[in-house]
């Protein structure tokens, strides 16, 4: 790709992200009119995403058009030149530069509608990619991810894949919106049969998409749905493999939802070849139409029926792709109409925080929640009881170790979210050296923490590390007795494949490496051997705290709460405890 090519397809994709993605009827909503408004809405956006206005291809359709139409003139023109014994003339030539303008503009028509592909494929990814990461935590913990995959990868290739259609169907439109009036200037009651012909077809493409798109939605559906199994199978094979009839129930599961699309899909399919069939049944009735009522009714001039015939049959071309078309425009609608409900649930669930990063702090002086609640719902069950955190009121400071305990749903993991700003609080404030938290300071204060949460992940690589982080990474790695599993290619893991303990231990070494002034831990050493139980409370924590690192654990080891210097008990929501006490250093 050239640098100006590259330059226009960053720009195009800069560009796609401000569109807001136009308000779409109901797909189930009938009538000529919602339907008209949802194709023009579709068809607008990949015009605008796709930048095909300032694109070479505009240039290349239009050559096509008038080429094919230029055809068409060129052959009759011929046709009655020798009718009349005139022999070839001038028409020939016509001929000949038509044709090879229509194949060499076809070839390169081609590869251009393919980069706009590609254009409109990046474009919505990088977009939905974006607002993803910056999604608030409610969203990633609530939402379906199978149907956040089907729509950020069957939905767009359907939305981008229908752009070749759409230039097609412009070439198809200029042709025929040529040859109709040649048609009427040769033989009126030709062009008024044509006229007739095409308007059957409509009709019947239009009683037979509203059933084709109902079923088209519900093999999306499904099709999330065997995302989400998908991801059972991959995330849940230790499950799996402990007992045979949870294997078997899922197993069922996924084949019913596929059973479940693949029906669909055949029923939308019926429904579209069913559509396709009328427009060809309307070109076929025309072709036997010119050749048999024609002459009966204008007689035997021979010169009239090849002109006319040759018109129908170079137009049987643009004319059945016009009607092929009209299914893929309607997928298209269906993938766009998913795209948009991503869209705006991400656009709600987006985290203002996230959209102003900050600076790095490497250290703060103090931070303070303030009557700080949240109120949890479960957004399947809107109208059940949500889970209520707080008031909660506390101070922290550099060099303190602290300890959160409490019963499974106390709400440990809830306020660890709160107080590392992942979750942002319902009431009250968290202030930050003296100075309530912000949009704008959110980014900032996120920052200061590192940690190894309950439920981590492991990257294949160290996502955004320099070289110095990197050197620590290697020193953490063999601190924690794991340089015989895992080695670093550049920033890149040799395996993430470990056990329960030893994933949990490469995690917290990633968070020691980024050198943050505040580690937070949520049950670490609970897949962790004695001898790695000892390390962590003995001569790691300690450490940490010695070089001036807040430590905040959630743990249940309550032989080991001695050895931090505040200890915070919570129970349904609340805080019923917090104690200062003197950490006993380790023997």
């Amino acid at each position: 790709m050239t640098a100006k090519t590259e330059q226009f397809s960053h720009a195009r994709t800069e560009a796609v992200k401000t569109i807001e993605l136009a308000e779409m009827p109901d797909p189930g909503e009938p009538g000529l009119r919602a339907l008209l408004r949802r194709r023009a809405i579709v068809i607008r956006f990949m015009i605008v995403s796709s930048g095909v206005i300032r694109d070479p291809v505009v240039i290349l359709t239009l050559l096509a058009s008038l080429s094919r139409s230029g055809m068409i003139f060129a052959i009759n023109e011929t046709a009655q030149s020798i009718g009349t014994g005139n022999g070839f003339g001038w028409s020939v030539q016509l001929l000949l530069l038509c044709a090879v303008t229509l194949i060499v503009s076809g070839y390169f028509q081609r590869i251009r509608a393919f980069r706009l592909i590609v254009a409109i494929d990046r474009a919505l990814q990088r977009r939905m990619v974006s607002r993803l990461l910056r999604a608030n935590v409610d969203f990633l913990l609530s939402s379906s991810h199978g149907q956040v995959y089907s729509a950020m990868t069957r939905e767009v290739r359907e939305v981008s894949g229908a752009v070749v259609n759409v230039i097609e169907a412009v070439e198809a439109i200029v042709v025929l919106g040529l040859a109709v009036p040649y048609l009427f200037y040769v033989s009126p009651i030709a062009g008024t049969a044509a006229i007739g012909a095409f308007a059957f077809g409509l009709v019947g493409y239009f009683f037979l998409d509203l059933p084709a798109r109902a079923s088209n939605l519900r093999a999306s559906k499904a099709f999330g749905a065997y995302c989400d199994r998908v991801g059972d199978m991959l995330s849940g094979w230790r499950e799996l493999r402990q007992r045979r009839s949870r294997r078997e129930t899922l197993e069922r599961d996924a084949l019913d939802t596929i059973d479940e699309n693949i029906a669909n899909v055949m029923r939308s399919e019926v429904f579209y070849s069913g559509s396709t069939a009328v427009g060809q049944s309307a070109i076929i009735m025309l072709m036997c139409f010119v050749v048999i009522a024609i002459p009966v009714i204008q007689g035997g001039d021979t010169t009239t029926m090849f002109q006319v015939l040759t018109i129908v049959f170079l137009t049987n071309g643009p004319t059945e792709l016009l009607f092929n078309m009209m299914p893929r425009l309607s997928r298209a609608e269906n993938g766009y109409f998913k795209i948009q409900s991503l869209e705006k649930s991400l656009e709600n669930a987006q985290s203002h925080a996230l959209m102003h990063p900050g600076e790095t702090k490497d250290s703060f002086e103090k931070i303070e929640l303030r009557s700080v609640g949240v109120e949890i719902r479960e957004l399947e069950k809107p109208d059940a009881e949500p889970f209520v955190l707080g008031p909660i009121d506390l101070t922290f400071e550099p060099g303190e170790t602290v300890f959160i305990c409490g019963g499974n749903g106390s709400g440990k993991t809830t306020l660890m979210s709160l107080i590392t700003g992942l979750r942002l609080p319902g009431s009250g404030q968290i202030l930050l050296d003296g100075q309530p938290l912000d949009d704008q300071s959110t980014g900032t204060y996120r920052e200061l923490f590192s940690g190894v949460f309950s439920g981590f992940h492991l990257f294949e690589r160290a996502y955004g590390f320099d070289d110095n982080e990197l050197s620590e990474l290697n020193r953490r790695i063999t601190q924690l007795g794991l340089s015989q599993r895992v080695a670093m290619a550049e920033d890149r893991f040799s395996t993430t494949s470990l056990s329960a303990g030893q994933s949990r231990r490469l995690a917290l070494a990633v968070a020691l490496a980024e050198q943050r002034p505040i580690i937070v831990l949520d049950e670490f050493a609970a897949d962790q051997d004695p001898a790695n139980r000892a390390f962590f409370y003995d001569v790691l924590v300690p450490e940490l705290a010695a070089s001036g690192s807040l430590v905040i654990a959630i743990t249940h080891d309550d032989h080991q709460f001695h050895k931090c210097d505040r200890l915070i008990k919570m129970a349904a929501g609340k805080i019923i405890s917090d104690q200062r006490q003197e950490r006993q250093e380790p023997v």
